[in-house]
């Protein structure tokens, strides 16, 4: 049987979700982590990190050596407001997500060129700015060359293609009035770029996806990481740093797409309220977890209670 250690990012120091989150876990992984900003507290499952939440791909960096172990076959890692299915656990996880010995999970990728207007996302703008020529730190050695990272993209299917203005910029970006010089100079910026040019390439290749849940081989954990540390010394966006240091690591991705059933992230308004049947209780999430979903997201244990 597989040896998983299941890990917990935390953007935020919650300490008061450890314990919820052990009780949540504990008697379905036998080897549990907390990935805790700040933390000063005495339980050793729980490691300390220092780094923006916004690139918590440095966590994974920085908490390698205290949640390393050869007998470990895979690290999940998953977000603390991210349940998981109560079916799965460390005896079947491989099952549930498809996965061999020394093969990954991700829930899947998109690639910025593609994006509408009516999806458009602001961190493309961050990916277009985004230099590994970082000030202040030397990373160029320390991740594959333009060529190489271009080939492993390949290698998926995954284009790299030029930019449109449009999926750089947005106009909701920018209210009528402003208050500030950060934003007039936001707003010059956009209307001047858009006059000189309407196609915009990446210096480095760089793809996007949803990663508030993945897993890791063996086999790749330590370059994987190497990678995850690179892109979060040079400030890369975690939702661009996370995909595209799993691409740089393996050639074995397995995605939802290629899932039974599939995770639910709750962003809108009217997603959210899929969660109203369950009476901020979280006893009724345990007992009635949908079993078309493998994973919900957010639910923000801090507003639940949390009787079990």
């Amino acid at each position: 049987m597989a040896k998983v250690a299941l890990i917990i990012i935390y953007n935020h120091r919650y300490e008061r979700n450890i314990d919820i989150i052990e009780k949540i876990y504990k008697s379905r992984f036998n080897n549990i982590y907390h990935l805790m900003p700040f933390y000063d507290g005495e339980k050793s499952n729980v490691i300390t990190i220092y780094e923006n939440s916004h690139r918590f791909e440095g966590y994974v960096a920085q908490g390698l050596k205290s949640f390393y172990l050869d007998e470990f076959t895979h690290y999940f890692f998953i977000a603390d407001d991210l349940l998981l299915n109560p079916c799965i656990t460390e005896a079947n996880y491989t099952t549930h997500f498809n996965l061999e010995e020394d093969s990954n999970f991700f829930p899947g990728f998109f690639n910025l060129h593609n994006q509408t207007d009516a999806d458009w996302w602001p961190n493309a703008g961050e990916a277009y700015h985004y230099n590994v020529r970082c000030r202040g730190v030397e990373i160029e050695e320390e991740l594959p060359n333009y060529e190489m990272a271009l080939k492993a993209f390949n290698d998926y299917g995954l284009d790299i293609r030029t930019l449109k203005h449009s999926q750089i910029f947005s106009k909701k970006y920018f209210p009528k009035q402003f208050y500030n010089f950060k934003k007039i100079y936001k707003y010059l910026e956009y209307r001047i770029k858009k006059i000189i040019n309407s196609n915009y390439n990446l210096s480095y290749p760089l793809v996007g996806g949803y990663s508030d849940i993945f897993i890791i081989s063996r086999d790749i954990i330590k370059k994987f990481s190497h990678y995850c540390g690179a892109f979060a010394a040079s400030n890369l966006f975690v939702e661009l740093a996370i995909p595209t240091a799993l691409v740089l690591s393996t050639k074995k991705i397995i995605t939802e797409n290629e899932m039974d059933i599939k995770g639910k992230a709750l962003w809108t308004k009217e997603e959210l309220s899929e969660l109203d049947k369950f009476d901020n209780q979280l006893k009724n999430f345990i007992e009635d977890f949908p079993q078309d979903y493998i994973y919900l997201h957010p639910v923000k244990l801090s507003k639940l209670k949390i009787e079990l």
